[in-house]
Parts: structure tokens; sequence; C-alpha cells
């Protein structure tokens, strides 16, 4: 289903709405969450409706993907853009968050350690951002839909928009990700696009069946939603 919104406020009050309810109604819920601006708000509405909730320990995040190379410590890298949207704010343990750890020296075993964890704990709520290029976690165009995590090389699309998240240059070629499939095998998936920026893709994803990005593979599906502001979803024409 695709929900279109006026604003990205009432997109983000809406969403992490949804997020508490899937947290209220699920006896182990494993969330698996996009870093980065777009859900930025969606999160700091979240932690207010589950700040003071008494079983916050049955809630896991798992990691959605890494810049292979960049520790998690580093300003810029998808842990720590989670760690100052999310995690810093709530009451977790360390048990409770199982991430890529990206900078190791064995990065296929990093991606055995994450589906044998996945196999185990279902994912049953992922929030996606779409990037400029159509990618989804770091599942890049004009490569294949991979049913497990992967090391996969960058798009140049993707490493230019990179830069803006560290504050000193990085040099990034690859990165570590959840494959395609382990998201679209989540109870339930929210694919969030806000913003004028975003138009462009957006069009392409809705009107341009021959566009070949990875987010279209998630179209059509009974438990995913596409949440859009009114400004990312002003040039689609088609109904």
């Amino acid at each position: 289903m695709i929900k279109i919104f006026d604003t990205e406020d009432l997109l983000a009050q809406t969403l992490a709405s949804e997020m508490y309810t899937e947290f209220k109604q699920t006896e182990h819920p494993v969330y698996c969450l996009a870093s980065g601006s777009t859900p930025a708000k969606t999160y700091h509405k979240f932690i207010d409706n589950v700040m003071n909730e008494a079983e916050l320990n049955k809630l896991t995040f798992v990691s959605l993907d890494e810049w292979v190379g960049v520790p998690p410590t580093v300003d810029g890298s998808c842990y720590q853009m989670l760690y100052k949207d999310l995690f810093q704010h709530l009451p977790l343990n360390q048990e409770q968050i199982v991430f890529f750890q990206a900078d190791g020296s064995d990065l296929e075993m990093e991606c055995k350690r994450m589906d044998a964890f996945i196999k185990q704990h279902p994912i049953t709520f992922s929030l996606m951002g779409v990037g400029m290029n159509g990618h989804i976690g770091l599942n890049e165009p004009g490569e294949p839909i991979r049913n497990n995590s992967s090391i996969v090389h960058l798009s140049d699309t993707t490493k230019e928009v990179a830069k803006k998240y560290f504050a000193e240059d990085q040099i990034l070629s690859d990165g570590i990700t959840l494959g395609l499939q382990q998201i679209m095998n989540s109870k339930k998936v929210a694919v969030v696009i806000t913003g004028a920026n975003k138009k462009e893709i957006v069009r392409q994803i809705f009107e341009d069946k021959n566009a070949g990005l990875p987010v279209q593979e998630l179209l059509g599906y009974d438990h995913i939603d596409f949440y859009l502001d009114k400004e990312a979803y002003s040039l689609v024409t088609k109904s």
C-alpha cells in the first residue's frame, strides 16, 4: 500500500505510532532499521512512545548495513547514526543491539553470524529508506537479489551521497548488508521516502517498470507499505 502524507512530520508521527503498536503486540519484536536523516524524525517520536515501557528489554535491533572498514565509533557509520538518533535515548543493554562489525578481518564470518542470528530471531519489523539510486540497505542497482548477508561494491552514487555523513574524508569502496530477500521476509516492512530531492527516484519507482531499481522488488506485497510525503510523491502521475 502507498500512504501519502501532507508533511514529513505527520508521516513520522503515524509511523512511530505503528512501530509502537508492533512493539506492544509482538512477543519478541526484532527491528531492522535504516540509518540516516529520512527516518530520524520517526525514531525521535518512537522514543517518546516507548521510553517508559517496562518491557523494553524484549526488543532487539539487528543491523541493516554498514560501510566496510569503518568502525562503529566513527561519526558517519550506520551504527553511530542510529546510536545518536535512537539507541542512546533508550535503556538498552548491549545484547539488544546486534550489528555488523564491518571493520573486522573476516567479513564473510560476519555475514554468517548475522544470517544465523536472523534465522533464529526473525525480523518482525523493518523500516527502510531509499537511496538516490533506488537501493535498499546497500543492495545496489544492477546487482542480483541476494538471499542473505553479503559484501557489496558501492555504486558511485552511494559513495558520493555517503560523504555528507562524515566529518572527515572516508575512502569507501564496499559495504556489508542484509540481503534484499531477508528484508522482504520481515513480518512487516515500511519503506519511507521524503523530500523534494527524492521526487525523481520516486517517479521511477512507481512509473518506470524497466528502471531495475532494488526498491521496486518490494512493490505489490501486502506486508510492505510505502510511506511518502507530498514533496517526494509530486512527480508521480499514475494512480
